[in-house]
């Protein structure tokens, strides 16, 4: 009898020194990167043709998401909006939003949530390819859409970097951040939203979204190049 307990005393502590060591397993933990520091000094205010604009010009924030998620904790650790000009008379406006730590609940906002937060409703959007910014032979994913509101119309290109992966759907993001998980890791992400103010909708041309695809790769490689990871992931998050 007693022999028989202390079996099952030995059994009982195996079962629980094994859930224990799974649950440690399974727990996600940051693998270490160098310090990072803040967008505002990584990424330039003059590069290629583009200058800062300081006129007060002001993209739409993207912290902003639908009211049931305002509660929440925010996603980011770090977010920077800017306008550039160029010597055309061209404006455009970026914003960029970064999180280290990207959870089922808790993850980078969708353009199109901040925006219709704000009172903007979208017009049209189309799925687009980033192909001089890429990882590896891998091009860029991201969308172009256009955006209407009582203040102004807007044209938008952007990319949702989540770890090594560009989102593109909700779904899959959480299937992959779940899948992280499991691997141990909490993974990083970032926004990066290029925008420009319309007249009409008739002024949402291919060439207008082309400029600002161009923009945004001329400053992915006007950031040093150590850097450059949090704009188009590569690296161990």
């Amino acid at each position: 009898m007693v022999s028989s307990i202390r079996r099952r005393s030995m059994w009982m502590a195996a079962a629980m020194l094994l859930a224990a060591s799974a649950a440690w397993l399974l727990t996600p933990r940051l693998e270490a990167r160098q310090p990072r520091r803040a967008l505002a000094e990584i990424v330039p205010t003059q590069f290629g043709e583009w200058t800062e604009l300081r006129d007060g010009t002001a993209p739409v924030d993207p912290t902003n998401a639908l009211p049931g998620e305002r509660t929440m904790k925010s996603p980011y650790d770090d977010v920077l909006m800017r306008a550039y000009s160029n010597g055309k008379g061209q404006t455009i406006m970026l914003a960029l939003a970064y999180g280290e730590h990207q959870r089922q609940e808790i993850k980078i906002h969708r353009p199109e949530l901040c925006y219709v937060a704000q009172g903007f409703g979208v017009i049209d959007q189309t799925p687009t390819q980033f192909p001089a910014a890429r990882i590896g032979e891998r091009p860029i994913a991201g969308v172009r859409m256009l955006v209407g509101g009582p203040r102004r119309i807007e044209a938008v290109s952007y990319w949702i970097r989540i770890g090594d992966v560009y989102s593109d759907d909700a779904w899959q993001t959480r299937a992959y951040i779940f899948e992280q998980g499991l691997r141990g890791r909490v993974v990083d992400g970032l926004l990066m939203r290029v925008s420009q103010v319309l007249t009409d909708e008739r002024g949402a041309s291919a060439d207008r979204y082309e400029l600002q695809e161009r923009f945004a790769i001329d400053l992915v490689h006007a950031v040093p190049p150590d850097e450059r990871y949090l704009l188009t992931g590569g690296g161990t998050t």
